[in-house]
């Protein structure tokens, strides 16, 4: 067992993090074994969370998906922690057993974990498969080989089958392989240009582009030597260096952000198929300052476990499919360990990042990284409604990786509707409407985005957004209402603790624990003030206060011109 006191972040539960090929074995089996443990006493011993999935297909995450971080540490993982796991798999995948998480039907969360099985036995046959009696061992190849002729939702789910298929080439189990091409091929029509692919047909481009296309087409390559779609992850790289902040934190935008540092796994997968997309010394950095910002957050429970939530724990702030296992996607990460120790990836001194202005057009965002080291991210993608949060995680104007971004609840107010990184419009000045449908933003070659969009059937909005590497950036919004409304604009957060603000004659300014935030009517007309939203709505502090500018505007054409900022209070006074 892992001694663990009650703590809440790996740096208290498991020590420092040691960049090194060692040290991040150690942190995977730290980050592992936690659930291994708790997966072995069996479904009953699993946490109940919020989720669309049957109770048992949520402790099979909790009990396979560690696997995409200790197979690639195999070596430093003790031989009872492979027992272990090698027996609940054995009695998950046997019909008779009360363990038995099911037979694959479509569509099935099954697959998603088939292939994270799949992906150990391809890598750790002796610790997961030879151990195995005669009995179990014909229960996993055939419920494998289900899961590899299964239909998948048509998605990045895709891949699932081929890591499937990779684990019984494995262990000798002859299949069909024209399955498995069919798959890949599907893959290759959800390009859409620039590296990217969608997510499925009208899927929007987000953190499923690293940790799932890209990281998986290079674990792919790796297996078995297909590199189809390699070039497109090596083109991706060099734009999503943009996307980490130099203290290590990765923009949050989109859906899954409950998976944590899997955002970076797309620089250890790169090491896992020796594909030097960047210079090793960049990919290197990234991740090691990634992992860095997720070791001190508060993101375990007593038992050293990964919980629900991003900063810390929270299973408000997360999708309607996330369970007790699925933080465990997070050891993605360690596929760099696959690389080996004398790889440059681990021997390399890291680089740093330099301020930089990356439109990314097929992406519909423009990442600026500022002289600060903080990123924000300009963005021209509509929400996604299918997903809870699905507007607050996809719609607003910007994010940024210093000050993260909230989601709304129900009940009236800004302080409900918590309008960070957003224009909100309202009737009665109590129930407000974001940004929902609309058509993707357009960039210019200045690297403006414009969105136009309709919160109802007489108003229209046209938004520009320019941001600058001074941690500033602008918003001007050309709205045509044939009705009375009320318009409630923000700029970022900063936790409520300890905070210092300042507001009167259309400025409104706050200072948190190091953390500036400002926002400006640069027009003129709308009051400022701040206001404190509700708790335990946003991705990185439970309580928080937040400047934003109010307005009432009359039937007509109006112009609304802000300016926001957010950064250090070093880079505050350097900016003016």
């Amino acid at each position: 067992m892992i001694a663990c006191a009650v703590v809440t972040s790996p740096q208290r539960a498991f020590g420092p993090l040691e960049h090194s090929f060692s040290g991040w074995e150690a942190a995977a089996l730290a980050i592992g074994r936690p659930a291994v443990e708790l997966a072995a006493a069996g479904p009953a011993a699993t946490p109940v969370t919020m989720s669309n999935h049957s109770h048992v297909e949520n402790w099979f995450e909790l009990l396979t998906r560690p696997l995409w971080g200790l197979a690639a540490a195999k070596d430093a993982v003790p031989e009872a922690v492979w027992a272990s796991l090698a027996e609940s798999l054995a009695r998950s995948l046997d019909p008779a057993d009360d363990w038995y998480v099911g037979d694959m039907v479509h569509p099935s969360q099954r697959c998603v974990e088939a292939a994270a099985v799949g992906w150990g036995l391809a890598l750790a046959p002796e610790k997961l498969w030879d151990p195995l009696a005669p009995k179990a061992k014909d229960n996993v190849s055939t419920w494998l080989s289900a899961a590899y002729r299964t239909d998948v939702a048509d998605t990045n789910w895709h891949y699932f089958p081929v890591f499937a298929g990779h684990g019984l080439d494995r262990i000798g189990v002859a299949r069909d392989k024209s399955i498995a091409t069919a798959h890949l091929e599907r893959m290759g029509e959800f390009q859409i240009g620039g590296s990217v692919f969608e997510d499925g047909e009208g899927g929007r481009v987000d953190y499923y582009n690293p940790f799932a296309f890209h990281t998986y087409a290079l674990l792919h390559y790796r297996l078995c030597g297909d590199d189809r779609y390699v070039e497109a992850a090596s083109g991706f790289a060099k734009k999503f260096r943009s996307w980490f902040a130099s203290d290590g934190a990765a923009v949050p935008y989109g859906r899954s952000l409950g998976y944590r540092f899997a955002q970076g796994s797309l620089w250890g997968a790169l090491a896992a198929a020796n594909v030097e997309a960047v210079p090793w010394a960049e990919a290197a950095g990234f991740a090691r300052r990634h992992l860095d910002w997720w070791w001190d957050k508060p993101i375990l429970d007593p038992e050293g476990r990964l919980t629900v939530g991003y900063a810390y724990p929270n299973d408000a702030l997360v999708e309607q499919y996330l369970t007790a296992g699925s933080p465990w996607w997070a050891t993605k990460l360690f596929a760099g360990l696959l690389a080996g120790e004398q790889h440059p990836f681990w021997t390399t001194e890291a680089a740093e990042p330099a301020p930089v202005v990356e439109p990314h057009k097929a992406a519909r965002a423009v990442h600026i990284r500022d002289t600060g080291g903080n990123v924000t991210r300009l963005n021209g993608q509509a929400w996604r409604p299918k997903m809870r949060g699905g507007q607050e995680t996809y719609a607003k104007f910007a994010y940024s990786s210093l000050a993260g971004f909230s989601h709304s609840v129900a009940g009236p107010g800004l302080e409900c509707a918590v309008p960070d990184g957003a224009l909100m419009l309202s009737e009665d000045g109590r129930h407000w409407r974001g940004r929902e449908d609309s058509e993707d933003g357009a960039i210019d070659d200045k690297g403006v985005l414009t969105v136009a969009w309709q919160p109802w059937e007489d108003v229209t909005v046209t938004t520009s957004l320019e941001a600058a590497v001074d941690g500033w950036h602008a918003r001007v919004h050309v709205i045509e209402t044939e009705r009375e409304l009320y318009t409630g604009e923000g700029g970022w957060c900063v936790p409520l603790d300890g905070h210092v603000a300042d507001s009167g004659e259309g400025k409104a300014s706050v200072l948190s624990q190091g953390i500036r935030s400002r926002i400006v009517d640069a027009g003129d007309g709308r009051e400022a003030s701040l206001i404190e939203p509700m708790p335990g709505t946003h991705l990185y502090w439970p309580s928080t206060v937040l400047p934003v500018l109010r307005g009432v505007l009359v039937p007509g054409k109006h112009v609304l011109k802000s300016l926001i900022y957010i950064g250090t209070e070093l880079l505050a006074l350097e900016s003016g």
